[in-house]
């Protein structure tokens, strides 16, 4: 059975330059985006359906590109997050103010900073209308990696170590709704938008609501549950993870071996050959082989190598074979564990 996948990730750069992936939530009219360095190849109108930008750390190339979205995003009604380690907060609202916003007084936009700490995140809103003033603090208790959960996705965030704290992401969809499309002929049933809402209830629990189906005879009020059963399969839901800049050290492997593991698509730092290891540990990078041996050790079903040094830019094949071979072998059995 085909399963129509629910998040659309693209490597905005390519495996070169800084990295920026855009994840799509299919017919949600959102979208994540994980780091935002330089970048070129997001239209205005994916910059507008960003509901969260999750930044892993602060250095220049996974950063400067949040003055290009809140140029795109500065009119609009809906609120955006912002995600990030230590210091996201101080450094965020320093970039926000650094403009003069006496003409402001009419935005809507509010933008809610979201600080991921051991076992807490200090959450900051700011709106547009007041110059980025701060209008509400508070502290949110963390268990284990989760910090953001809705019907449709939840997003995970681990703290790992380049120098400095940066955060790995792990997108994940609860589970997946597959729709038996063969199913309608024999019940009457016509495909609608109505599909669309029996999706929404299902992924929040509303079992016993009527939804307006049509069919050959018409429309007919119907149980979600009843639908549930004649039309839908659930799979085990889809997930991203975005690691970038991190060392690769025993401590890190074991954060991410938890919210990681298993991971459908895992776009993953290959900055240098494995020739260059020695340079990579003591700039907090990983090889092309590292990257590969992490992605076998957290049984990746597709690897994304990405943020390649540019003394690489015309070797990229050798990345992407250091990476292939170190996740072959990790991936199986007795091979490298790290």
């Amino acid at each position: 059975m085909f399963m129509r996948p629910s998040f659309l990730p693209r490597l905005v750069n390519g495996p070169l330059f800084d990295p920026v992936v855009y994840v799509r939530i299919l017919n949600e009219r959102k979208a994540l985006l994980f780091d935002c360095g330089h970048f070129e190849g997001l239209a205005p109108r994916e910059l507008l359906s960003l509901e969260a930008v999750c930044i892993s750390h602060t250095h220049m190339d996974h950063f400067m590109g949040l003055d290009r979205i809140l140029r795109a995003i500065l009119h609009r009604d809906q609120p955006l997050t912002i995600y990030g380690p230590e210091g996201i907060t101080g450094k965020t609202l320093s970039k926000l103010r650094s403009y003069t916003w006496n003409l402001s007084s009419g935005y809507a936009l509010e933008i809610t900073i979201c600080e991921v700490l051991p076992g807490c995140m200090h959450i900051t809103r700011t709106r547009a209308d007041t110059g980025f003033a701060v209008t509400r603090r508070s502290t949110a208790p963390l268990q284990g990696a989760r910090i953001y959960v809705s019907p449709r996705y939840s997003l995970d965030a681990v703290i790992l170590e380049h120098t400095v704290p940066c955060l790995a992401y792990v997108l994940k969809e609860p589970f997946h709704l597959n729709i038996l499309k063969n199913a309608f002929t024999g019940r009457g049933y016509l495909p609608g938008a109505w599909v669309g809402t029996l999706k929404a209830h299902i992924f929040a629990g509303r079992m016993e609501e009527l939804i307006t189906v049509n069919t050959h005879a018409g429309t007919q009020k119907v149980r979600v549950s009843r639908l549930k059963e004649e039309l839908v399969t659930i799979t085990p839901g889809q997930s991203v993870a975005f690691v970038t800049d991190i060392s690769c050290s025993r401590e890190n492997i074991a954060a991410l071996k938890g919210p990681a593991r298993g991971t459908d698509m895992l776009f993953i730092e290959a900055y240098y050959l494995h020739e260059l290891k020695d340079h990579a540990a003591a700039r907090g990078h990983l090889t092309a082989r590292q990257a590969g041996m992490i992605a076998g050790m957290l049984e990746a079903g597709q690897v994304f190598p990405m943020h390649v040094s540019p003394r690489y830019h015309d070797r990229l094949d050798e990345i992407r074979a250091e990476v292939d071979a170190a996740w072959c072998e990790a991936s199986e059995p007795g091979g490298s564990r790290g």
